[in-house]
């Protein structure tokens, strides 16, 4: 079975597929357009000549675009550092720039084809930041510890970090903790360990929940071409049911549907949950 991760054109397609059925769309809308921002200004204040957003994990931009159009209202001058290490990601999020058009103008982006990891050995700490947006990348971290240390050092005095990471109710999480020899190069660290190492710096750190559903019922269909991109993201394996054990697929198929993730369940729907936990963390000092 090969990594999903080493094939970053399917990755890029089964992304696509999970966000085309899934409501966290609408949550994440809510999130990075209003959340985020009017989190980030009431800290930050207006006055900065120049306000840096630094964002890991960005795929496609689709959360940093709408974060960015609302704060590029409250500030003349952005610059945005882009850490994102697939090429192909990186593309799809510069069409989706033009595409905003002048919403984005006096925004200076920095794009970065790298990993937060790579970064840090490449880039010294001179710049501060006022927001640092981590979407969903956590699990992919090699030295959690190390990374989030990095980022508070790099976080300006009054600014923000936001991070997304899966909770209990989460399919990825659960798949991973379920199957061993699936979801390479993915682990699932607790909410309460991110609280930890921000504890152990000196930070102040929230959690809150982001309910959010994926409707699977395309993974009951064997020649549904949506339904084996979602199954290759839910299991990081490109191609997972022609190329995985036969009875590895029928299993990991039921499991989708364990009353620990399932929602609803109907002739045209089947939605499990996929809910994330949002931590924030800031500055102690200023709290």
């Amino acid at each position: 079975m090969k990594p999903l991760m080493s094939c970053p054109t399917r990755y890029q397609q089964a992304m696509i597929a999970y966000l085309q059925h899934t409501d966290r769309a609408e949550k994440q809308y809510e999130l990075s357009s209003t959340k985020i921002p009017e989190a980030v200004v009431a800290a930050v204040g207006t006055t900065s000549d120049v306000f840096h957003y630094l964002t890991i994990g960005s795929g496609m931009g689709d959360s940093d675009i709408l974060a960015l159009i609302a704060l590029r209202k409250r500030y003349r001058k952005i610059k945005a550092t882009i850490i994102e290490p697939s090429p192909d990601m990186i593309a799809a999020f510069k069409e989706n720039v033009r595409k905003e058009g002048p919403l984005l103008d006096d925004v200076d982006f920095l794009w970065n084809a790298m990993t937060l990891e790579d970064y840090m050995e490449n880039e010294q700490p001179k710049q501060q930041f006022h927001c640092i947006f981590v979407v969903g990348v956590v699990s992919y971290l090699t030295d959690l510890t190390k990374c989030m240390k990095y980022l508070y050092k790099v976080l300006d005095k009054t600014g923000l970090i936001a991070i997304t990471n899966g909770s209990d109710k989460n399919v990825f999480i659960q798949i991973s903790r379920t199957y061993s020899n699936l979801m390479e190069g993915f682990s699932t660290p607790a909410t309460e360990k991110l609280v930890a190492v921000f504890n152990e710096v000196g930070a102040h750190c929230t959690v809150s929940e982001m309910e959010a559903k994926v409707d699977i019922i395309s993974c009951m269909q064997e020649d549904s071409q949506i339904g084996n991109l979602l199954l290759d993201l839910f299991t990081h394996v490109a191609n997972f049911r022609e190329t995985a054990p036969r009875d590895l697929v029928d299993d990991v198929i039921q499991f989708l549907t364990n009353p620990g993730l399932l929602v609803h369940r109907s002739n045209d729907k089947v939605t499990i949950r996929n809910s994330q936990e949002i931590g924030r963390a800031s500055c102690r000092e200023r709290v």
